[in-house]
């Protein structure tokens, strides 16, 4: 049996991890599947888990988020060629990819590419015959066609695949890609060949050949790389045996700064044989583009506005959701103490819905309590309900029994460990198990210790743990148990808002619950 694979790139070269297993899971720690070091992924990220003959990306709870194919998700399925990048959208690509299979055929377009491709098709082929005139004309009413078509789009992801349509047939080349400008690089956003098969690797184009086109006001080209002594000269040129390029980049239409207001670039080449463009065909070439690069930018403009407003819509709701689930009284008992506080972040993509799925576990686990049921079938109960209503999301949570002689009874469901202070030191209790609502059949087992009078029992949020300096560091598991014994629970929060840098944004919330055993 194969399997597909999991494929990045970094310090030390190209990974392919093959996911042969029904999970596998992705993050800063050294127990992951696959260990990423980057500062924004956290330490469990994110999981690939098989289900049935497909495979899903479930994001854990990250505090920056998990990204396919540039765009948030919590839990989606995985098709091939399908790009993952942890914690941010323009972090390292993992390219996802079925056995057998090197490129994906776009099988599925909106129904105005449809008229699109017609229009394509209607392209006048070259007629020796006919005069320079009559060709030229037959060429700018097909520009006009295709430039009410390419209007008619209106997603990003149309547009983008509209304008490599259209050059590709214009200029005759193998290959095109167009990368957006995210965070100051250029991201490749989507890639096309002649044949219509979406293309996910740009590692054999010429970097060099973009770099002029950015530092350009027009377009950089190269018809014949064998004819040109410089461009044959650069190694990627030689080592992908390119032999024509088109680089032109994608502006503001109301740019005044060219490099401050680059919206992306449009690169084609081809490996065949050389170009042969006429001026009328470059100056199609330029208009194409100028209109996909304003289309762009409206488009652009649009979805950042339409997310915005939801996030602010969603927070609202959120918050309320938040309060009135910390709006408890802590229990009074002969034995212990108990104390929490939590400063709350609302972050989008961790709103309404994580709101409602945390209010409707607590009330579930409330009544499985006073009911007298064990934690393991509390934590089978609460798997099976989030796997059985495909709700699309899941939960890490501790559950933590004391009782009068100072035994305890805990589950972890891939939280961080609670830590245990004593007069000795400080201990992490680390058995736990799979986190609820992603696997239907997961089992689940408590784990026992005996308290002495006067131990603490700590449990933090991802929030406080991941709280980064202005170096970029982590607060971390080190920081935070060498902190603990001499503060109490006011103080390590406090220390914690101190330990961050002044101008970092919150993005999780910090909550610390603290348990001191007193004796019976």
């Amino acid at each position: 049996m194969t399997f597909p694979t999991l494929s990045y790139d970094d310090a030390d070269g190209r990974h392919d991890f093959v996911l042969d297993q029904d999970s596998i899971s992705i993050g800063r720690l050294p127990d992951q599947n696959i260990v990423l070091r980057a500062p924004r992924i956290s330490r469990q990220h994110a999981m690939i888990v098989r289900e049935g003959q497909g495979y899903v990306v479930v994001d854990r709870n990250s505090s920056h988020g998990t990204f396919l194919n540039g765009v948030r998700v919590t839990r989606a399925e995985l098709r091939h060629g399908d790009s993952l990048q942890l914690g941010a959208p323009e972090g390292q690509p993992l390219v996802f990819t079925l056995p057998g299979e090197s490129a994906r055929t776009v099988t599925t377009q909106l129904d105005s590419m449809n008229t699109l491709l017609s229009s394509i098709s209607q392209f006048p082929q070259p007629d020796e015959k006919a005069p320079v005139g009559a060709r030229e004309m037959g060429q700018l009413s097909w520009l006009l066609n295709a430039a009410r078509q390419l209007n008619a789009g209106g997603g990003i992801e149309e547009i983008l695949t509209s304008l490599l349509q259209l050059t590709l047939q214009l200029t005759g080349v193998e290959r095109g890609f167009v990368f957006l400008r995210v965070g100051g690089n250029m991201k490749l956003a989507r890639g096309l060949n002649s044949a219509g098969q979406l293309l996910v690797e740009d590692s054999t184009i010429s970097r060099r050949a973009m770099l002029k086109a950015i530092e350009s006001d027009a377009k950089f080209s190269i018809s014949d790389a064998l004819a040109d002594d410089k461009a044959a000269a650069w190694a990627s040129v030689m080592t992908n045996r390119i032999r024509s390029i088109y680089c032109i980049p994608l502006r503001k239409r109301d740019a005044k700064s060219r490099n401050a207001e680059l919206l992306g670039l449009l690169y084609l080449d081809s490996q065949i044989g050389a170009g042969h463009l006429s001026e009328v065909d470059h100056q199609l070439l330029d208009t194409i583009a100028t209109e996909a690069a304003a289309l762009l930018q409206n488009a652009l403009l649009a979805e950042e506005e339409a997310k915005s407003r939801r996030a602010r819509e969603e927070l609202a709701v959120a918050a309320t959701i938040h309060s009135g689930l910390m709006a408890i009284d802590m229990p009074v008992i002969a034995y212990a103490r108990i104390k929490a506080r939590s400063v709350p972040c609302y972050v989008s993509g961790k709103g309404v819905p994580a709101a409602i799925v945390a209010a409707t576990m607590q009330g579930i686990i409330h009544a499985q309590l006073l009911s007298g049921q064990s934690l393991p079938n509390i934590a089978s109960l609460l798997n099976r309900f989030l796997c059985s209503r495909n709700v699309g999301k899941y939960a890490t949570m501790v559950l933590l029994k004391l009782f009068h002689d100072g035994r305890v009874e805990y589950l972890n469901c891939g939280h961080i460990a609670p830590l245990v202070v004593a007069s000795a030191g400080t201990r992490w209790l680390e058995e736990g198990n799979l986190i609820v609502g992603i696997i239907p059949n997961a089992a689940y087992a408590s784990a026992h210790f005996t308290a002495n009078p006067g131990e603490r029992i700590l449990l933090a949020t991802d929030g406080l743990l991941e709280a980064e300096n202005s170096a970029g560091e982590p607060l971390g598991n080190a920081r935070f148990a060498a902190t603990a014994p001499h503060l109490d629970l006011n103080g390590i929060l406090d220390h914690v808002a101190g330990f961050r840098a002044p101008n970092q944004a919150q993005d999780d919330d910090c909550t610390l619950v603290e348990v001191v055993y007193t004796g019976a």
